[in-house]
């Protein structure tokens, strides 16, 4: 059957240049392969028979060595396999996809899903730039200042290298991997881009500050509760005494969308009443409000893949039970600084102390920086003298 794939696909997938096949009959070989060799996609049947016919306790063994590979060498995966329900929980096409083997015109379409998603040079792209990093780190910097760290715990030299290894791939990382994928990135990274103000999907397990979410009636919301009040230990972690969520309820504020799906109407009340009013001028200046950044009710967010086009709007806030937003789709967390900025200015908002305006013109005249304005005189009103003569005062 090996055989006959790579006929196949070798005839089907001709558009794509020249593919080298490698089969192994052994998936203890296959792992071993795998871990030493750079592949682009792997077919793998689930079922073991290497040591027989197939039985009960080999079922699964396609689906472990899966899980094992995926943690030396992530690669798209086409199950290829007469026992599907085995692995269709493993799903994510295009990257993992499960075929019968009697779906034989289905297994070209998957492979070349997997191979023109760019995926596996991607991903070796980008490991080879870490360990590039890595490698001239060690040399240029801990080096030179290694009698400076040779008494400090390598627990404690650990993470300055990571911070370290973040912040540069955040600054640099992009023109490093200069049109790894089609396009200019380079060029990208030069101008301000709404991918840097996400983190997609959230790199916590848990809920956390400046994540956005989808409510179940599709409504997006901000979460403001501070991350302290949020913070749990992961379920696998080995601590003692695993911390837990101290907030009971999680504080949210309304992401209108800018555009609706018919990009006709929108959710946010002031872009709403503009509209509304056919776009006259008594309505524009409270629609241009939710794009100010210096505005105390909201602040635009980007649209980026998945995200519309949102503003937030502070006074739009509500609490829910923490475990119900937990059941919420969590889209992204805003990544710093926008996720402080965001937090600040809803402190800011909620906080502020407003006051009557007091006006210094009088003050500014006397010092000269502004002109004196033309006093406004009321208008008196005319009385006639006996005589009939119009006397003013």
């Amino acid at each position: 059957m090996a055989e006959q794939l790579q006929e196949l696909l070798t005839d089907e997938l001709e558009d794509l240049g020249v593919i080298h096949f490698e089969a192994e009959q052994d998936f203890a070989a296959a792992e071993e392969r795998l871990s030493h060799s750079d592949f682009d996609l792997v077919i793998l049947d689930v079922r073991d028979a290497s040591d027989g016919s197939p039985s009960a306790d080999i079922e699964g063994r396609g689906r472990e060595l899966y899980e094992r590979i995926a943690r030396i060498r992530w690669v798209p995966v086409v199950f290829f396999t007469g026992v599907p329900e085995q692995v269709r929980a493993l799903e994510e096409p295009p990257l993992i996809r499960v075929v019968t083997k009697n779906a034989l015109d289905d297994i070209a379409p998957a492979v070349r899903d997997g191979l023109v998603s760019g995926v596996s040079a991607l991903t070796r792209r980008i490991s080879g730039l870490v360990e590039d990093y890595v490698r001239n780190f060690m040399r240029d910097v801990v080096a030179p200042h290694w009698n400076e760290m040779a008494g400090a715990d390598q627990n404690e030299i650990v993470p300055v290298i990571v911070n370290r290894l973040a912040a540069w791939l955040r600054e640099n990382g992009l023109h490093k991997l200069d049109q790894t994928v089609e396009g200019d990135l380079a060029a990208v990274a030069a101008r301000p881009s709404a991918a840097r103000v996400y983190l997609m999907p959230p790199v916590t397990h848990h809920l956390t500050a400046a994540d956005l979410v989808v409510d179940p009636d599709g409504g997006w919301w901000l979460v403001l509760t501070p991350a302290c009040d949020l913070y749990e230990d992961h379920p696998d972690s080995n601590v003692a005494k695993p911390r837990t969520a101290k907030a009971h309820y999680v504080r949210l504020a309304r992401a209108d969308r800018v555009f609706t799906e018919d990009e006709k109407r929108s959710e946010s009340p002031a872009i709403s009443a503009w509209h509304a009013s056919s776009k006259g001028s008594k309505d524009k200046a409270q629609a241009q409000r939710a794009f100010r950044v210096d505005d105390n009710r909201y602040r635009a967010l980007p649209r980026y893949l998945d995200i519309p086009h949102l503003v937030i709007d502070f006074e739009n806030v509500k609490s829910e039970e923490l475990d119900e937003v937990r059941a919420w789709k969590r889209v992204a967390t805003l990544d710093s600084p926008f996720a402080e900025a965001m937090l600040i200015a809803y402190s800011r908002s909620v906080g502020r102390i407003g006051t009557p305006d007091v006006s210094f013109d009088d003050v500014q005249v006397q010092l000269e920086l502004m002109k004196a304005k033309p006093a406004s005189v009321p208008a008196q009103v005319s009385t006639s003298a006996p005589r009939g003569e119009v006397v003013r005062d």
